[in-house]
């Protein structure tokens, strides 16, 4: 499908594999030939719901003149900081976070600096309000001003309007921090990625001199993984972003075709939409690369928030394999018949390894001989696919050749593109999220906003709750 390096199998969705009662039927992809040619023009033409907003799909092209100077500024703060933080929520952190926890070190933050190549540790925050975590991480900070490279940090706040309370008190935090070790340079250590014009971030940055890239207006958060948004954390990270993008440009291609058996994002979106429709609602990605595990994350918010309004929207979940067939697995295997499983799976490990011999066999593992791990690992995705074949239960296999930045890079894209595509086979805007608003009003109301104080008298006017505590 990508140049031999990512596939996509529904072999085992299809009624010759699953039976009629559970197996969609061979036509599949055919019988929605009359729906993508509405769902095309949507997309591609951009005259669909929500079409302010799909700024997204131009991305592989036009970030392209935007890479060497996201770079330079990522090795300038590289160059100056052993510590970098990141800070933002939903769609602002859990791309970076999905690109540099598949692309960097498993242990990225534990190694020296000459094995981390000179780029520093990356932390993230403003992703929630808890007072242990943020604590924890000023713990990791300098007391003062500091006295070597190790102890050197730099900051990146992201966020479009500046007004997302999460990251707006971390960075009142961090900022104070940070000022107090450097004092008037603290300015020269803080990026902020946000709006191009408006908002409090951009006001305060325009303000302190800080340096600053963009968020595009025409693109939302979940969709802004490649944008500076996830671009430049990951370069800072040492990730070839360059890489990155030319993956995405090469799937975006790909996901131009209006054939929906030659377009692996129309295909995607059309399976997930079929298999929704026939019950299956609850959406599971099995991971089987823990590198990749971020991804998952990421692909969640992105089809929650796309998805999942107007009282319909299937259920997205993520699990790690074989960790979570120890758990999850169970329901997975023998409960409800309402879930779509989509294994994630990269068939070349980046190092080998063997299992080593053991002349008194006291672990009873002789059995595996000189056997690569890789090869156990293939042979529980078959497993447990072929058990999910002898019951009967659906699974769609995304396969990826090697973890590398271009076919993440595609990956990503993909994924994108397939969501508002099923979006737009709904019938819904998949590029809103007015529910999200609703407890941002309640909070702000109850936290003292003056303009959210009707939401705190609705809140106050509320029925009490009746006494029904056990403890």
């Amino acid at each position: 499908m990508l140049n031999g390096e990512l596939s996509l199998n529904y072999n085992h969705l299809l009624a010759h594999a699953i039976g009629t009662e559970q197996g969609l039927p061979e036509d599949a992809l055919d019988s929605l030939s009359e729906a993508f040619a509405q769902v095309h023009p949507a997309l591609w033409e951009k005259t669909g719901k929500g079409s302010d907003f799909l700024g997204f799909l131009d991305l592989p092209q036009t970030i392209s003149s935007q890479l060497d100077q996201i770079q330079a500024v990522a090795d300038d703060l590289a160059a100056q900081s052993d510590i970098h933080v990141v800070l933002g929520i939903g769609g602002s952190y859990l791309g970076a976070k999905a690109l540099i926890q598949a692309l960097c070190h498993p242990y990225h933050n534990e190694l020296s600096r000459s094995k981390r190549k000179h780029r520093p540790r990356i932390y993230f925050e403003g992703n929630s309000l808890d007072t242990d975590s943020l604590n924890a991480l000023r713990s990791l900070l300098p007391e003062g001003a500091p006295t070597e490279l190790s102890e050197h940090w730099s900051l990146n706040v992201i966020s479009k309007s500046g007004g997302t309370i999460e990251t707006a008190v971390a960075f009142r935090f961090l900022r104070h921090w940070l000022e107090a070790s450097y004092g008037a340079e603290a300015a020269q250590r803080i990026v902020a990625t946000t709006d191009v014009a408006k908002g409090q971030l951009k006001a305060l940055a325009n303000k302190e001199g800080y340096r600053t890239f963009v968020i595009p207006d025409n693109v939302g958060g979940r969709y802004s993984v490649l944008t500076p948004v996830g671009l430049l954390p990951a370069a800072v990270a040492g990730i070839n972003i360059h890489e990155v993008v030319r993956g995405a440009q090469d799937m975006a291609e790909l996901c131009k075709n209006p054939n929906p058996s030659q377009n692996p994002a129309y295909a995607y979106a059309g399976l997930q939409y079929l298999s929704a429709a026939a019950g299956r609602d609850v959406s599971v990605m099995n991971i089987w690369d823990k590198s990749l595990e971020s991804i998952g994350f990421w692909y969640d918010q992105l089809c929650a928030e796309s998805l999942g309004k107007e009282g319909r929207g299937r259920v997205p979940l993520t699990g790690v394999c074989t960790r979570d067939l120890h758990a999850r697995g169970q329901q997975l295997q023998q409960g409800e018949r309402n879930a779509l499983v989509t294994n994630l799976f990269v068939t070349q490990p980046q190092a080998e390894l063997v299992l080593p011999s053991d002349a008194t066999d006291s672990d009873a593992l002789n059995y595996l001989g000189a056997m690569p791990v890789q090869q156990m690992l293939s042979s529980a995705f078959e497993g447990t696919n072929f058990a999910y074949l002898q019951d009967q239960r659906p699974t769609l296999d995304l396969v990826l050749g090697q973890r590398s930045a271009y076919h993440v890079g595609a990956l990503l894209y993909l994924l994108e593109v397939a969501t508002v595509a099923e979006g737009y086979l709904m019938q819904i805007n998949p590029l809103d999220q007015p529910g999200v608003e609703a407890y941002k009003q309640f909070m702000f109301g109850l936290l003292g906003r003056s303009d959210m104080a009707r939401y705190k008298d609705l809140f106050e006017a509320r029925q009490p709750d009746k006494d029904a505590a056990i403890l």
